[in-house]
C-alpha cells in the first residue's frame, strides 16, 4: 500500500480542504482520513507542509506522438503532475489514426480533439492548416469518432477549430458554423481557438453550444473579452450562463496579462486552467511554463489555490466524461495523485509581445513545485528533495 501522510489534501469534487492522509492499495484509492494506520509492508512517504490533490488534468496541449512539435508526453507530464493530457488538434481524421499503438502504452492517459481539416497541425511550424469546410473529408472524421470517440471506448474528445484570421481568411465564422453544425450531427463537442478572430468575440461566441469550449479566454490579439470601456463582454457572461466553458490555455501567444487582469477582477475566471504547450514553448519565462507554473501564475493574479486546482482536474474531468475515473481522490478510483511543496520566492509572470506593443508583466511570490506524481498507484515522478 502506498500511504502518504500529513500533506493538505484538496480534492474539490469531495469538498475535502484538510491535512490528512491518502491510501492507495494496488492502482486504486483506498481511503482519504485523518491517522490512517501504516503497516511495516507499506510505502509510507511523509507530505507534511505539502498539498496533496488529485492528478492534474491539462486540458490542452500538443503532445508526442500526434504533432512533431510536441511534447515529450510523460516526461512532461509526471514532472508537473499530470496523469491526464487532451491533444487539442494536432491530428485530422487522415493521421489521427496511425498512432494508436503508442498512445496505448503511454502510462499517461491521452485524449484528444480531432481537428476538422484533414492532416490536422502536421504542416506547422511553417503552413497554416487548411479549414476550408469544401475540403473536409466528412466520412473519414465520421468514421474517426465511430470508432475512436468516447462513445466507441476510444479517446476523442470532440471537434477542434482555429479561427484565428489568417486560417479562415474571408470564410470568417462560417468555417466555425460549419464546425458546429458538424459537431452536432457527430454528438460531439466543439472546441474553438479565438486568438485573433475574423470579427467580434461577441459573433464567436453567439454560435457555441453548451458543452463547447472557447481556448485562450485571455488572449489579447484582436477583437477580445473585454469591451472598449474595459469591461467582459456580455456575451461572455451569456455564454458562460448557457453552458459554454471558458478555457485559460496560454502557450506563448495565447494570453494578454492586461485582459486576464481585468477578467478576473471582474470575477469572470476560468472553467479550465490548461497550458497549450508545446516543446518550442515548455519551460520558457515568464510565459506559460508547465501545469506547475500555471498554477502560480493564476493564484498570483488572485484566483484561490482550491479554485485552480478545481480548474484542473474536477472540471475538466466533468467536461470530458471522466468524473469516475479522473480528477479527484474518490476511493475506488484509480490512484492518480499529485504532491507540490508550496514554496515562497519571487517569480515573474508575463504575456509575450505578439501583435501587441509591450510585453506585460507581474511578480508573483510562491510557486509550487511538484514534488511526486502518482499514476495507477504507480510513483512516476519524484522529486530528489522529496
Amino acid at each position: 500500500m502506498l500511504l502518504i501522510k500529513n500533506g493538505h489534501v484538496i480534492d474539490p469534487l469531495n469538498g475535502t480542504d484538510r491535512v490528512c492522509d491518502v491510501a492507495a492499495d494496488g492502482a486504486r484509492i483506498l481511503k482519504t482520513g485523518e491517522n490512517l494506520p501504516a503497516d511495516p509492508k507499506d510505502n509510507v512517504i511523509d507530505a507534511s507542509g505539502c498539498y496533496v490533490v488529485p492528478g492534474l488534468i491539462d486540458h490542452h496541449a500538443h503532445v508526442q506522438p500526434l504533432a512533431k512539435i510536441g511534447l515529450p508526453t510523460e516526461a512532461s507530464c509526471f514532472a508537473s503532475g499530470v496523469t491526464a493530457v487532451v491533444d487539442a488538434g494536432s491530428t485530422g481524421c487522415a493521421n489521427y489514426i496511425y498512432h494508436q499503438g503508442i498512445l496505448e502504452r503511454l502510462r499517461v492517459n491521452v485524449l484528444a480533439y480531432l481537428n476538422v481539416c484533414t492532416t490536422g497541425l502536421d504542416s506547422l511550424p511553417g503552413c497554416l492548416e487548411d479549414v476550408n469546410p469544401a475540403h473536409w473529408d466528412r466520412g473519414a472524421i465520421r468514421e474517426c469518432f465511430d470508432r475512436f470517440g468516447q462513445k466507441a471506448g476510444g479517446r476523442l474528445a470532440g471537434l477542434k477549430l482555429r479561427t484565428s484570421e489568417p486560417i479562415v481568411k474571408d470564410l470568417g465564422y462560417k468555417v466555425l458554423e460549419e464546425t458546429v453544425k458538424l459537431g452536432e450531427e457527430l454528438g460531439v463537442s466543439v472546441m474553438v481557438h479565438c486568438t485573433n478572430p475574423p470579427g467580434p468575440l461577441a459573433d464567436l461566441l453567439n454560435l457555441l453550444r453548451p458543452g463547447d469550449t472557447i481556448t485562450h479566454m485571455y488572449m489579447n490579439i484582436g477583437p477580445n473579452l473585454l469591451n472598449e470601456k474595459g469591461e467582459v463582454i456580455p456575451e461572455a457572461w451569456e455564454a458562460r450562463e448557457r453552458g459554454v466553458y471558458f478555457e485559460a490555455a496560454d502557450a506563448r501567444a495565447h494570453f494578454g496579462m492586461p485582459v486576464a487582469q481585468a477578467a478576473i477582477a471582474q470575477g469572470f475566471l476560468p472553467d479550465f486552467i490548461a497550458t497549450d504547450t508545446t516543446k518550442l514553448s515548455m519551460n520558457l519565462r515568464p510565459t506559460a511554463f508547465s501545469m506547475a507554473m500555471q498554477i502560480a501564475k493564476y493564484t498570483a493574479l488572485g484566483i484561490p489555490f482550491e479554485k485552480v486546482i478545481e480548474c484542473a482536474t474536477v472540471n475538466p474531468a466533468r467536461q470530458l466524461g471522466l468524473l469516475d475515473r479522473a480528477g479527484s481522490l474518490t476511493a475506488g478510483h484509480p490512484a492518480d495523485i499529485a504532491v507540490f511543496r508550496p514554496v515562497d520566492m519571487e517569480t515573474v509572470h508575463g504575456d509575450r509581445p505578439y501583435g501587441v506593443p509591450e510585453q506585460h508583466t507581474i511578480v508573483g511570490h510562491r510557486v509550487y513545485q511538484p514534488v511526486l506524481t502518482v499514476k495507477n498507484g504507480e510513483m512516476v515522478y519524484r522529486d530528489v528533495t522529496f
